[in-house]
């Protein structure tokens, strides 16, 4: 999926600034969004939900729903996955959480999908925990391809889609984390637009 115009200035505004959310749980809690690169209203969620495990983080959680939907809540893919983590209906049924607590657990809600998602990344890592390689590249090939295909291949596996998937999120998780120190913008604007290009 291209990087939308839109997208890529709320990109180079965010880098300008450095997010003052707190962080909520978590062992990745010094991790914070760049302010702006999420829409406002799903910012909290991710920013939230992104610590919930050890493999995971804000930034990359944003990363992989971008990926994933562009932010869109309606989407679906050819493959039948949907709303915004594109879940597929059987896995939905499966790991899909009530986020807001209001009774049902809905695909197409962002309050329900962003828990969610973050959920069932948590349960791919735990299942890979013992597989070769990086936690969290391992845990975005369960996602995109499966985990039997990682613990078969004893890491990310040799299809070039499912690599591309590690690599494209791992990249752009840069660009939605808001640096740990102050960072001359100029060097962190160009560094979204040459991201943004590729």
């Amino acid at each position: 999926m291209g990087l939308s115009f839109s997208f890529v200035v709320l990109l180079v505004l965010g880098t300008y600034m450095i997010a003052s959310r707190a962080t909520s749980g978590g062992s990745t809690g010094d991790v914070q969004l760049a302010e702006g690169t999420v829409p406002a209203a799903y910012a909290p969620l991710v920013q939230k939900h992104g610590n919930r495990c050890p493999a995971i983080n804000p930034a990359l959680l944003a990363a992989q729903l971008y990926q994933e939907s562009g932010w869109n809540p309606k989407a679906v893919s050819p493959a039948n996955a949907r709303g915004l983590a594109q879940f597929i209906p059987g896995t939905w049924a499966a790991y899909g959480v009530d986020g807001d607590g209001d009774g049902d657990r809905d695909i197409w809600d962002p309050a329900d999908a962003i828990p969610s998602a973050a959920a069932y990344d948590c349960a791919l890592a735990k299942y890979v925990k013992d597989v070769p390689g990086d936690l969290t590249a391992n845990m975005l090939a369960s996602y995109n391809a499966g985990s039997y295909a990682v613990v078969r291949y004893r890491g990310v596996p040799p299809y070039n889609e499912t690599q591309n998937y590690v690599r494209r999120i791992t990249t752009l998780a840069k660009s939605f984390a808001a640096p740990k120190q102050p960072v001359a913008a100029s060097r962190q604007a160009a560094a979204a637009i040459y991201f943004a290009q590729r």
